[in-house]
């Protein structure tokens, strides 16, 4: 099983320079996708910052919101799998199976829609004010 790694951004960059990342991902750009994600994520959801960070999978809603932040980050910021894996310390295979779940639970039509805002949401963080404000107008 792959080691997990730390949250520092030295240590994202080095992972992602030792396993050949897609030059697309840059370390301080994994950093900033990571945080505005997890903070996201945590404050819709009511979970410590410190609890949706941690290594293990913890307790399910926690898990669940875990699994939530790397759907969004492969859909709403159109990372592949293995780069959402970089970013969060987890493997390709652990990503596609919380994005896997995280879909089957879009069925339900107020998860759909919390998905949706959180998407919003996490999208005019980091997008550019200006594309943002061309989105609007």
């Amino acid at each position: 099983m792959a080691q997990l790694a730390t949250r520092e951004p030295e240590a994202i960059g080095a992972r992602l320079a030792a396993s050949n990342a897609s030059p697309s991902i840059a370390n301080a750009e994994c950093e900033r996708l990571r945080v505005i994600i997890e903070q996201s994520v945590a404050q819709v959801f009511g979970i410590a910052l410190r609890d949706l960070e941690g290594p293990t999978r913890g307790r399910a809603h926690v898990a669940l919101a875990r699994q939530i932040a790397m759907y969004t980050c492969h859909v709403s910021c159109g990372r592949s799998l293995t780069d959402v894996g970089r970013i969060f310390g987890r493997d390709r295979t652990t990503v596609a199976h919380a994005c896997s779940l995280v879909e089957d639970r879009r069925d339900d039509a107020l998860f759909d829609h919390v998905i949706e805002l959180l998407d919003r949401i996490v999208r005019s963080l980091i997008e550019p004010r200006s594309a943002f404000v061309h989105h609007i107008v």
